[in-house]
């Protein structure tokens, strides 16, 4: 531990006096010994500079000289230990640079008191004590600023580790663009200490302000890439980094309430996607921020184009999907009106003629011909995507179903549910989907008067079982010719990284499995 005080540091009114009549010459002397220290940080200030820095230093050994204690050199040597360091000087340099000035101080001694021995030994004593303890506590000073300029570092490089681990497990979570395009905002503005922070996705010649937090807010929603600050960084690929903005650049990005910014380009595959941009960081941003930001750009631009994508596919499959029903509904509807059409001509034309049983008959095919269409509407119905799924789960949904499809067709149900609990909303739409297929196949195709449906969730697997008593059929052949939507099923489950297995052989009905890993 460094004491505070200098203890072997005597009062020495004369040295003091010595140096403070001829401190000119000693400063002069002092600096130019320093600027011919090799390759040293020293040589890139200007002579004005190191006569201030000097100075100070000889100063504070004239005040220790006279007073016998260290005190002002403490408190000189704790101001600069910073700013050297930011600077990039080492240790050495430093200490290199005080021990010249007892070079600079002895010719002068020797000049002056040429016959006085005595006073030259004892102030060089002296000199050398004050030295030796400015070095002394200059080094116990730098080690602690770098100790704590490390941990400030590694704790700096977690915290941008964090982020970046949240950014990209928001591609594994499969999040909404929204959700993603939070995380990268938010995780900006707290990487580099700023209020506000925005994502601007490029639309042609235009840059769009998809999403923004903090303050202040872009002024506008949607801007030009020619003409604003934005599409600069995209024209140039290069961040824009701005702390004292002037009223060229405030119209450049045409926001009144900002004080300073930090643009950084959304690059992927070369090609950039849009900027991000942080503002209004107390103190002004540095170009640790830029290679922050650029480090954290590149991952959230492959977050932002990946939730983009899956978007797009989500809507891709929903039109498809929509496609579908229609068709399916425009064909069932269609003919179904045809043939109920043909039986009610038919039914007019018998009763006309006095033919009643032949109208009768008619009457039962027009009845069979309605039932059959509710139970084609009830399938395509619940083929939509239910409200009741997203609301309540895949149990609760699986249960409306049967009991609105399955057994109001006359069908006997069994339902099983074990270790009942939500899963991902994406899992249980591909597994409802799965059953939905499933049971529709029973009902229009099995013969079946008996399904049972279970679920069973274990800590870290769900299974989904449909079996039913119809009459079967021949599973190879079945695949290989991709019937009953089997094609579809095993596409959602491969899909999901799961298992499907389908049992099934004449008249003894069929049984259909799907394992998941959760």
């Amino acid at each position: 531990m460094v004491e505070k005080k200098c203890v072997r540091l005597r009062k020495s009114p004369q040295l003091a006096l010595f140096i403070e009549n001829l401190k000119d010459e000693i400063i002069l002397d002092w600096v130019n010994r320093i600027q011919q220290i090799s390759d040293s940080h020293y040589q890139h200030y200007t002579q004005d500079e190191l006569l201030t820095w000097v100075s100070q230093e000889l100063e504070g050994m004239i005040q220790s000289f006279s007073s016998g204690s260290c005190q002002v050199l403490e408190n000189y040597l704790s101001e600069i230990i910073f700013s050297r360091l930011e600077e990039g000087f080492s240790i050495y340099e430093v200490t290199e640079a005080l021990l010249l000035v007892k070079e600079a101080i002895f010719p002068v001694l020797m000049q002056n008191f040429p016959n006085n021995t005595f006073f030259v030994t004892q102030s060089i004593d002296q000199i050398d004590i004050c030295l030796r303890y400015m070095i002394h506590y200059f080094g116990y000073l730098f080690s602690e600023a770098t100790h704590r300029r490390l941990v400030d570092e590694t704790n700096k490089r977690l915290i941008e580790g964090e982020s970046i681990k949240r950014t990209m497990s928001a591609l594994l979570q499969k999040l909404t663009l929204d959700e993603v395009l939070e995380i990268v905002c938010t995780e900006a503005r707290q990487l580099t200490s700023a209020t506000g922070s925005a994502v601007l996705l490029l639309d042609d010649e235009w840059l769009q302000v998809t999403f923004s937090s903090g303050n202040p807010l872009p002024a506008l929603q949607r801007i030009p890439v020619e003409g604003s600050l934005a599409g600069l960084v995209i024209r140039e690929g290069q961040p824009i980094l701005q702390n004292s903005l002037n009223n060229q650049f405030q119209a450049y990005h045409r926001n009144p309430d900002l004080n300073s910014l930090l643009v950084i380009p959304l690059f992927l595959e070369g090609s950039s996607i849009g900027v991000i941009d942080v503002v209004n960081k107390p103190g002004g941003f540095t170009n640790d921020d830029i290679r922050i930001l650029n480090l954290f750009a590149d991952q959230a631009a492959i977050a932002i184009e990946t939730s983009r994508l899956h978007q797009k596919a989500e809507q891709l499959a929903i039109l498809n999907e929509r496609q579908r029903l229609a068709r399916d509904l425009h064909d069932s509807v269609t003919q179904t009106m045809y043939s109920l059409s043909l039986f009610t001509n038919a039914t007019q034309k018998a009763l006309l003629g006095n033919r009643v049983e032949n109208a009768l008959n008619n009457l039962n095919e027009v009845q069979q011909l309605v039932r059959e269409a509710m139970l084609d509407m009830r399938l395509l119905i619940f083929e939509l995507h239910p409200p009741i799924l997203q609301e309540e789960g895949l149990a609760t949904a699986l249960r409306t179903r049967l009991e609105s499809v399955e057994a109001r067709s006359g069908i006997h149900t069994e339902y099983n549910v074990i270790n009942e609990r939500r899963l991902d909303l994406e899992i249980e739409t591909e597994v409802y989907r799965i059953a939905q297929e499933a049971l529709t196949n029973v009902v229009k195709h099995s013969g079946a008067n008996y399904v049972s449906v279970s679920l069973s969730y274990y800590p870290d697997e769900f299974k989904l079982e449909v079996q039913d008593n119809g009459i079967g059929f021949d599973s190879e052949l079945i695949i290989q010719k991709g019937g009953l939507g089997l094609k579809g099923m095993r596409e959602r489950v491969r899909k999901m990284n799961g298992t499907f297995n389908i049992e099934s052989t004449s008249n003894t009905g069929t049984k259909l499995e799907v394992i998941l890993k959760i």
